[in-house]
């Protein structure tokens, strides 16, 4: 099942069994989100990460930065946010608002730009102890439209994918982690650049 969020219509709920996935679209207006954009491309503290598969080191296929409230620190998966940036006014004015919409609290998120289409991740769940046991992920999308896929843990051959577009919200929530996962695939086509704000709920140490 493919689903495309650009159209003009009230938030979609893609998933409502084992979690829950809504989606809103056209969040901002043109210029608030063109201007987040430019403003995180160029401003943000981009890195390239590593990580571990079958016992070897790899470079992360996408650039990752962390903004956070101040105070927030974690340990384990998370111990980059010893050195998250404050939210800039344009996150935490987003923040705000997607809090609103949503009805949940977020103290930290994870940008990823991915630089073109061999830019990606892989099938994975946020299922970490510290971001509690039902975590809610809003996952806000700007620049390019990438192809977003979700498999369940059971059924893993039962697909769900999503067109993500410019200025449009997914909602992972309720008991989603525990049951399903979630992937950005890489593509052939000739893309422009995507960043993908992933606010979350940390608990404090």
């Amino acid at each position: 099942m493919t689903l495309s969020l650009f159209d003009d219509e009230p938030p979609i709920e893609l998933i409502n069994y084992d979690g829950q996935v809504t989606c809103w679209q056209q969040l901002l207006s043109d210029h608030e989100a063109t201007a987040l954009f430019d403003e995180l491309l160029n401003t943000s503290n981009w890195q390239q990460e590593e990580i571990e598969v079958y016992n070897k080191r790899h470079l992360q296929p996408r650039l990752t930065a962390w903004y956070g409230d101040y105070g927030v620190t974690a340990d384990g998966g998370y111990k980059k946010l010893y050195q998250t940036v404050h939210f800039t006014p344009r996150l935490l004015a987003l923040k705000s608002k997607i809090e609103m919409m949503t009805g949940y609290i977020f103290n930290c998120v994870l940008a990823n730009l991915y630089r073109d289409g061999q830019d990606s991740v892989g099938y994975h769940a946020d299922n970490e102890q510290i971001l509690g046991l039902n975590p809610a992920i809003a996952s806000y999308s700007l620049g390019a439209t990438r192809r977003f896929l979700l498999k369940h843990n059971r059924e893993p051959l039962q697909k769900v994918a999503c067109e993500l577009h410019h200025n449009s919200l997914m909602l992972m929530h309720g008991t989603l982690q525990h049951h399903w996962q979630h992937s950005l695939a890489k593509t052939q086509r000739e893309v422009a650049p995507r960043i993908n704000l992933t606010f979350r709920f940390v608990k404090p140490l």
